[in-house]
């Protein structure tokens, strides 16, 4: 297992190094300019105060952009951070397993001396150790940034909120290996799964001002991420649950598919 593992960080080394570069000046440029609008918050904080419902519930739920707390939300961990880090995760879930059978490499690792299951927890490993690095990254630039501007929240909490993201993409990423472990081909589980993530930031973000999208809501991860509460020290930490059994269960579906599956 450990050689694939190696062997699949070795391939996406390139894009996993632009990958970061590009989440640390995005971070970095999105955080800079705090100093600039600070002195003038209260001014700006009224301006916002009559934007829609529906706005604001898409924006983090809060119109206050401009305290440290409100200004890290919604720059940051509300939409950029899952947003950027999404379409990585979803990508590689597509392709770890998708892009092998599509370009017929697939033969040629399974006829090496090693079980499905261990292909597969290996393309999974690197898959999620990519996803990590990228996000360590992205936090070290939030964090340092921060301190920077100086923004007033803490490391730890800072630290929470892009754990909480962390898992909440990389449930993304399950979603879409299982996706390509079952036999869709990568452009199934490309649309399958980034209508989950998106559409369910849409109507996770709305059912706050539409009633009926409350119950269909909590099937989506994206209601269960919540930063502003994390850094608010109000999370109800029980949401992280609803992560680990999506990444847990689309784990066990992927191995029971994969192991099943006929990819002559």
């Amino acid at each position: 297992m450990i050689p694939i593992v190696k062997w699949t960080l070795w391939q996406r080394r390139w894009s996993t190094v632009w990958w970061s570069i590009g989440m640390l000046f995005l971070i970095f440029f999105s955080m800079i300019f705090y100093p600039s609008f600070k002195n003038d918050a209260e001014q700006l904080q009224k301006s916002f105060e009559n934007l829609p419902d529906a706005a604001v519930q898409l924006f983090g739920g809060s119109t206050d952009f401009f305290s440290p707390v409100g200004f890290l939300n919604s720059q940051i961990f509300f939409l950029t951070l899952p947003l950027i880090l999404s379409v990585l995760a979803i990508g590689m879930g597509c392709n770890l397993i998708g892009k092998e059978v599509q370009n017929l490499t697939i033969e040629s690792l399974l006829a090496r001396p090693i079980s499905r299951s261990k292909l597969l927890l290996g393309k999974a490993t690197a898959g999620a150790l990519i996803l990590f690095g990228v996000t360590l990254i992205s936090l070290i630039t939030t964090v340092v940034t921060a301190k920077i501007v100086d923004l007033e929240v803490g490391i730890g909490l800072i630290s929470l909120a892009t754990l909480a993201c962390f898992l909440l993409v990389l449930s993304f990423g399950a979603i879409a290996f299982m996706l390509s472990c079952y036999g869709k081909t990568r452009n199934a589980s490309l649309g399958i799964t980034a209508f989950i993530a998106f559409g369910g930031y849409i109507i996770g973000s709305l059912a706050g001002t539409v009633d009926w999208l409350e119950i269909p809501s909590k099937i989506f991860p994206f209601t269960y991420y919540q930063p502003e509460a994390i850094l608010r020290e109000t999370f109800n930490w029980a949401n992280i649950m609803f992560f680990i059994s999506v990444i847990i269960g689309c784990g066990l579906i992927s191995w029971l598919s994969f192991r099943h599956r006929d990819i002559t």
